[in-house]
């Protein structure tokens, strides 16, 4: 699913669709469609012009809720057939099945936070040229990926991975290394947990290291395929 960054009119507009749509059916998706209104409300269409950050996330939640609208109205088979004709992967199919849902319905403690981070300039994807190229690399391996902004700032999920399973791995990457790494590991088991996420991966790496995406990518995709169905797993790599 790529989806086109919105220019803040089109996501004020959308918003605003999506939360009126939502109120008699969704009351939890309206919700939370009407904080990220309010959060932008009072900013300047120039201001939101140099957030990226903000401009994308917004998109990715508009975008999602949309299709997710759509999918609603649909039968099991209508669904796969959608799936089929637009070729959304095994991972993008779990996000929109299972994981987005899950973030419509239930309380996000992190919410209210990472708005204000984001909006702040606190919040950096300094390692997405990293999850790119693992993305490139893991569809050459046959498997497929996603990321999304909410995954990270409110799963603990830098990368959504399926390999040749029909099954997703939600995987976390790190730079953290013993003694700090089990702190690390409790916090991200703990969020796997509340959001009912049956399978991940922590990966502590070295960035220095030589061939580092062919060795993450293997290990990620390998994993995808071993892990049992409800199972953590930290590595270091």
């Amino acid at each position: 699913m790529v989806l086109k960054r919105l220019s803040p009119q089109e996501a004020r507009t959308r918003l605003e669709e999506l939360t009126q749509r939502a109120t008699t059916t969704e009351p939890n998706l309206a919700q939370k469609l009407a904080a990220l209104s309010k959060w932008i409300e009072p900013k300047k269409d120039g201001l939101l012009v140099s957030k990226p950050y903000v401009l994308d996330l917004l998109t990715e939640v508009i975008g999602d809720s949309e299709i997710w609208f759509g999918l609603r109205s649909l039968s099991d088979s209508e669904r796969q057939q959608f799936y089929a004709s637009e070729n959304f992967s095994v991972t993008e199919q779990y996000w929109l099945e299972v994981l987005f849902p899950r973030w419509i319905s239930d309380p996000d403690p992190k919410f209210p936070n990472w708005r204000r981070e984001v909006m702040n300039g606190n919040f950096r994807r300094e390692d997405a040229r990293l999850l790119k190229s693992l993305g490139r690399e893991l569809t050459r391996k046959g498997g497929s990926y996603l990321w999304r902004h909410l995954l990270d700032l409110s799963m603990a999920t830098d990368l959504l991975a399926s390999g040749q399973r029909e099954s997703s791995l939600c995987v976390q990457l790190t730079t953290i290394s013993e003694p700090h790494l089990d702190q690390k590991r409790q916090a991200w088991e703990m969020t796997l947990q509340f959001w009912c996420i049956e399978r991940g991966l922590l990966i502590s790496y070295n960035p220095m290291e030589n061939d580092l995406v062919d060795r993450l990518a293997a290990t990620i995709f390998d994993h995808s395929n071993s892990l049992a169905m409800v199972e953590y797993f930290m590595i270091l790599v």
